[in-house]
């Protein structure tokens, strides 16, 4: 008995196959542009929030308040805003520190972030690395953040 090979149905096989993985290949960088765009606006919302509270707590104590546990004692933010969206418990880190002005004032100055891998943990690892190692390439952050303790910033957003 001889096997008999239907050429037409094996090439339109491989034609659809070869179809859906050039839509899997165009549709996986959409879909993480999407998610990350969709998340980022989350955790620029949130750093908003922290960035106000932390500005109020300046005004009643003249320093920035070095850790959430401080803000959520002052009542000027709830302990459940201290965490970055779309993790699992992770809170966002949180530096204050003063730094010497010119005229030798101390600045009052603090920092609030999260990292690419931190808020978009679950997503496509490969595309996480290209952005942080892009990120570090140009000497800036790898994710999102508030204010800089580096030098003062007016507490102004990365991005």
């Amino acid at each position: 008995m001889k096997l008999r090979f239907n050429t037409p149905a094996i090439l339109g096989g491989c034609v659809i196959l070869l179809a859906l993985l050039c839509v899997l290949s165009i549709g996986a960088p959409i879909h993480f542009d999407h998610e990350r765009n969709m998340r980022e606006k989350a955790v620029k919302a949130r750093l908003m929030t922290i960035r106000t509270a932390e500005e109020q707590y300046r005004a009643r104590h003249g320093v920035y308040a070095g850790s959430f546990k401080e803000l959520a004692q002052s009542g000027l933010l709830a302990d459940s805003l201290s965490f970055i969206p779309y993790t699992e418990g992770i809170r966002f880190s949180l530096t204050a520190t003063t730094l010497p002005g010119k005229s030798g004032r101390k600045i009052p100055v603090m920092q609030c972030a999260a990292t690419y891998s931190q808020y978009l943990s679950g997503l496509d690892k490969t595309s996480i690395a290209d952005l942080t190692e892009q990120a570090n390439t140009n000497g800036q952050f790898p994710g999102l953040k508030i204010g800089d303790t580096d030098s003062p910033n007016d507490n102004t957003g990365n991005w």
